[in-house]
């Protein structure tokens, strides 16, 4: 037969030794509060169990009320007065089968409160977590997780456990449990060392916990890297085109770029190989610290003079550093050469023409006399109005007594 979900008070003289029982106590100094017997199982299916709890004040107090939390959001509240102890049975059915956390909270006449708890059950369970879940190492580091040990459940007694890692260990790598087993709840360190011999890669750790009746396993990753960089050029080709004797040189840069991986930070020294004769190469940082994770730069400045041989080239850029060496490739094309073209001769054959040709060009602009021109006999009109030329038929005009040609240059005689 199933006990109604709430029975009448049942005085239960609980002794004062028992307050340290198994059963769970808590105690403000002048109230206690504890459960005076382990949970019975009344009905199997859907459950009801049978709670037993006493509370106890200072002489002179009473206790005011108990506050029952069953775990499943069910809660109820039993009023006294007048009593400095009591003691309280109560039944509760649930909906279903599982470990629920039962809470009575106690108070007095004077304000105080103490509260107990305890599991349907006795718990034997526990968790396992490792924090954080994945650790970067260099070689010859070393580095720790957290590994915390919980109950299962806010009410659940003390659970041992022992810890054990259950992975083997890669090459030139030891750790160590600290502490190795302890009581619900408690963390324990797991400390990793690495070599300089271990190698790069990523390694599962498996840490297993039991109790007497359960195991669980806390996995947690080791990542092994090297420090390293990478080495580049931008850009990794230049073309020197042509240009003419006698001109500047031809100035061409490309950027170096150090690139740090996995913590790298050591300093990177800049060097050059296979540069062609009269090709002046010069780093504007010849050494450069990338941070870590991070990135550094130099300038690389190529002249090329017009002696540079004409051709392709493979500049090897080497950085050196933290005992790595990393390598880029710039490839440099250079042009040939073309012949300057000097104005000066052309100046010089002008001024020599001129000297040559100006004597010749004032000869032949030079004023000249009039030849005289054998008379022509012919008739002149008694009163002419006009003399024409006998040689070209303009008008001729009277000069010095003598009549002159416009047009042909000439002193014409005519005779009377």
């Amino acid at each position: 037969m199933l006990l109604p979900l709430c029975v009448p008070f049942v005085p239960v003289h609980a002794s004062p030794a028992r307050l340290g029982g198994v059963f769970g106590i808590e105690s403000s100094q002048v109230l206690t509060v504890w459960f005076d017997a382990a949970p019975q199982l009344t009905i199997a299916y859907p459950p009801a169990y049978l709670f037993n709890v006493a509370a106890k004040t200072a002489t002179g107090l009473w206790i005011t009320s108990l506050h029952w939390d069953f775990g499943d959001g069910a809660t109820l509240d039993v009023p006294f007065s007048g009593q400095s102890q009591v003691s309280d049975i109560r039944a509760h059915q649930y909906a279903t089968q599982a470990n629920y956390c039962v809470t009575v909270t106690a108070y007095d006449s004077a304000g105080n409160t103490a509260v107990v708890s305890q599991p349907l059950m006795p718990n034997y369970d526990f968790t396992l977590t490792a924090t954080p879940t994945t650790q970067n190492v260099i070689p010859g580091g070393s580095t720790s997780y957290n590994l915390a040990v919980g109950s299962s459940l806010a009410c659940s007694n003390p659970v041992p456990v022992s810890l054990v890692v259950s992975s083997p260990p890669p090459q030139g790598v030891t750790w160590t449990l600290n502490p190795a087993s302890g009581q619900t709840p408690f963390t324990s360190t797991l400390q990793v060392q690495t070599s300089t011999i271990t190698p790069n890669g990523t390694y599962s750790i498996s840490v297993i916990g039991s109790s007497s009746k359960f195991a669980h396993t806390a996995t947690a990753t080791l990542v092994v890297l090297t420090p390293s960089f990478t080495l580049s050029v931008t850009p990794s080709s230049l073309l020197v085109p042509t240009q003419s004797t006698g001109q500047p040189d031809r100035t061409n840069m490309t950027t170096v770029l150090v690139q740090s991986f996995n913590g790298f930070n050591n300093a990177v020294a800049l060097t050059a190989s296979g540069v062609p004769n009269g090709m002046p190469l010069t780093f504007s940082l010849p050494s450069v610290t990338p941070p870590p994770n991070g990135q550094a730069t130099s300038l690389l400045t190529i002249v090329t003079p017009c002696s540079v041989t004409p051709g392709s080239y493979a500049i090897t850029v080497q950085g050196n550093g933290g005992g790595i060496v990393r390598q880029a490739v710039l490839n440099v094309s250079v042009s040939a050469c073309s012949a300057a073209f000097n104005i000066i001769p052309f100046i010089l054959a002008g001024v020599v023409g001129l000297l040559i040709l100006l004597p010749l060009l004032l000869f032949f602009t030079r004023p000249r006399a009039v030849a005289a021109v054998p008379a022509v006999p012919f008739a002149v009109p008694v009163t002419p109005q006009v003399v024409p030329c006998p040689i070209c038929g303009n008008p001729l005009s009277p000069v010095d007594g003598q009549w002159y040609c416009a047009t042909c240059h000439r002193r014409i005689w005519i005779a009377p």
